[in-house]
């Protein structure tokens, strides 16, 4: 069972086997084109990590986790007891055929023991014993209550995706830090009830801390101060005088004439 396998702020994510797992690490160069044809690099830019998992999760856990406890069940089944039994087989002599050189041991061994064995014994199992019924203890991991650990491991895997939550990774006791679930997908493979893969992509982030600074208002800008003494206000036959001004300079600029 991999044990922590995606643990993040406030708990951690365990699954029954860690079947594939991949860490790609890459950067890449700027480019910039030149007059001679080819290309110029003057800088490095990293590229985030990624980590591949292939993840299996089954309904029955390997080990005892939380809402299973071992337990001991009886498991019954029948064996037949082993026996033995004897057959006494009859040779017929009519097609007992030695060959001559055997022939002649054969014609010796009757002359000592009064000639050849007219039956053969056959020692076997025995197979009409009647079934007997044993048991056999087993230990295995019962559930209180119906638990759909297959589901609630898949809502898991969505809820770190949904909120972009920064996990840490831990592969043969190596740690990837500042990684978030960027792509989840779960195969329900045919005629493998109770079980389910997830393919779980994740990327690396950088992550920056921000502080709030209040400032102080700026003040409102001010007219500047006039220096010496308020110039007279214009008379109307000035400000006559004036305006007659302007307009002769306009006639004259269009070719018009007093």
């Amino acid at each position: 069972m991999a044990e922590d396998l995606i643990s993040y702020d406030g708990g951690f994510l365990a699954c029954d086997m860690l079947a594939d797992a991949s860490i790609d690490d890459a950067s890449e160069l700027t480019r910039f084109p030149i007059e001679s044809g080819g290309f110029i690099s003057d800088h490095v830019i990293r590229q985030p990590r990624t980590v591949s998992l292939t993840l299996v999760q089954t309904e029955t856990p390997l080990t005892e986790v939380a809402g299973f406890a071992r337990a001991v069940q009886a498991l019954s089944y029948q064996e037949r007891p082993a026996g033995q039994q004897s057959n006494t087989v009859p040779i017929r002599q009519s097609e007992f055929r030695p060959a001559p050189l055997l022939a002649l041991g054969e014609a010796v061994r009757g002359l000592l023991f009064g000639g050849p064995p007219t039956e053969l014994k056959i020692t076997g199992t025995k197979s009409d014993e009647a079934l007997a019924t044993k048991s056999l203890n087993v230990h295995v991991l019962a559930a209180g209550a119906p638990i759909a650990r297959v589901n609630e491991f898949h809502l898991q895997l969505l809820s770190l995706l949904e909120s972009a939550t920064p996990v840490i990774v831990t592969v043969k006791g190596a740690s990837y830090i500042d990684l978030v679930v960027v792509g989840v997908k779960r195969t329900d493979a045919q005629g493998q009830v109770g079980k389910a893969t997830f393919a779980v992509e994740l990327q690396q982030i950088s992550t920056v801390e921000t502080q709030t600074v209040d400032l102080p208002p700026v003040p409102k800008a001010k007219a500047p101060k006039q220096v010496g003494p308020k110039p007279p206000a214009e008379t109307k036959a000035e400000q006559k005088a004036k305006l007659t001004g302007v307009l002769l300079g306009l006639s004259q600029g269009a070719g018009l004439q007093e």
